[in-house]
């Protein structure tokens, strides 16, 4: 028997839950519930039990990581290229659906979010996910790899945040290890609360804050149906190791995809790392950070559509282009100041990549997360991104939202007595009438 953790938070807390991921482990998660004390703002929390819920044959939940887990038969390097197929899948679609229109996507984001739904997926759903994001790794070590990633990235320049939102209408069917796994291995905050209006308002606060006010409105309602949605929020933000002088910065022309010329503010500058691989040139710009630096691709084609040269790009090419590094005494560069926002739903994206249970009411299995038939209704990616001559300032955030098929029924029946009906008084002991009659009218 499993009880869930019902974990109930105070809007103040809601807004500050979920600080950032500290280093995950890849012990299993106790099966019982837990009194958090690691997180702050979850341990103000007062967590109890709700009537408890039975797994099917005595299945075992989440899927376990262990040692073994860490990279399976795959190297680092096959892990990450393995990823690579997944980023640049992504990619080809998103920049294939755009036309004009400037593209961005945090790849990472939507790992992040899709992993959690993942930890409560089973059979060929859970195959069907893992395979799309880290193809060709066994489940657990893609599962430790997306943990690994976001431990790797986070820094003072990236913060990633994680959080569960539950319908209070159905979590007390949704298992207590599952929230418990999520929360180890995401440091996710959780909420149960009604899916109303003030819960919209309350899933786009939390992200506004995380993303440092860059995404706005992730999401516009909550479904009855909606079981819980699943965020990651991640936000970036880093000055130049060479900052831009003022004689840097100055105005230039633009042509853009169309063939209009614009007047706008470039930043001109000399960088040491150039890349070619006959089809793009480009140069690296780091970070003061160190760990991060700023990428251009620039097609040899003058004449080359972008989103159809991205569209086209495999992960291949981008490892040639990114192997093609060299570095050089001066490797003058110009670009402009600009500032982009992306939003993007995924669901038809990631069924066309092979994530198809997933999204099939029928046919998803998310055994491990809750005692309803769920599936995935909606996955939200929405990014944005300011560069300018003192740095980039990016964010990132994924929704994806469970929703649930009548696993626990709601039958309902109509009477509508607008027309000629009869009527009876009876004796509920015998159900013998007392009275019994009839309307013709009115």
């Amino acid at each position: 028997m499993k009880k869930l953790v019902a974990v109930l938070l105070t809007t103040s807390v809601l807004l500050s839950m979920a600080a950032g991921c500290k280093k995950k482990t890849s012990e299993r998660p106790s099966r019982k519930p837990t009194q958090t004390t690691e997180e702050p703002e979850i341990s103000q929390v007062e967590l109890g039990e709700v009537p408890t819920v039975k797994r099917e044959n005595g299945q075992q939940a989440v899927f376990e990581l262990s040692a073994s887990s860490e990279n399976g038969s795959m190297t680092d390097e096959e892990l990450d290229q393995a990823y690579c197929q997944f980023v640049f899948g992504l990619m080809a679609r998103c920049a294939g659906n755009a036309g004009k229109d400037n593209v961005l996507i945090s790849p990472d984001s939507v790992l992040f979010a899709l992993s959690m739904a993942a930890a409560g997926a089973n059979g060929e759903t859970l195959n069907q996910m893992m395979n799309v994001m880290v193809p060709g790794a066994d489940n657990g070590a893609a599962f430790q790899y997306a943990v690994n990633r976001m431990n790797s990235l986070e820094n003072e320049s990236m913060r990633i945040a994680n959080s569960v939102w539950i319908n209070q209408e159905w979590s007390d069917g949704v298992y207590d290890d599952y929230l418990q796994y999520v929360q180890r291995h995401f440091d996710a905050g959780m909420s149960v609360l009604p899916f109303d209006n003030a819960a919209v308002e309350l899933i786009n606060s939390w992200v506004e804050s995380k993303t440092e006010g860059r995404i706005k409105d992730l999401i516009s309602e909550l479904e009855p149906s909606n079981i819980m949605v699943l965020v990651n929020a991640i936000a970036f933000d880093a000055e130049w190791a060479t900052a831009y002088e003022e004689d840097q910065v100055r105005n230039g022309t633009f042509t853009n995809g169309s063939g209009e010329e614009k007047e706008v503010t470039f930043l001109y500058g000399s960088e040491n790392i150039y890349l070619e691989n006959g089809e793009a040139i480009g140069f690296l710009k780091p970070y003061e950070d160190g760990k991060y630096a700023f990428l251009t691709i620039l097609p040899e084609d003058r004449d080359v559509d972008i989103n159809e040269f991205m569209a086209d790009m495999t992960a291949e090419e981008y490892r040639e282009f990114w192997e093609s590094r060299d570095t050089y005494d001066n490797v003058y560069t110009s670009m402009p100041e600009f500032k982009n926002e992306y939003e993007v739903m995924l669901p038809d994206i990631l069924q066309d990549m092979g994530m198809e249970y997933a999204f099939d009411r029928d046919a998803a299995d998310f055994s491990n997360m809750c005692i309803m038939q769920a599936y995935i209704s909606k996955v939200i990616h929405k990014t944005y991104i300011e560069v300018d001559r003192n740095g980039t300032k990016a964010a990132a955030a994924t929704a994806v939202v469970m929703d649930g098929k009548s696993a626990m029924p709601v039958e309902e029946k109509e009477v509508f007595c607008d027309r000629p009906f009869a009527y009876a008084i009876v004796d509920l002991q015998t159900g013998v009438p007392v009275f019994i009659g009839t309307v013709e009218d009115v």
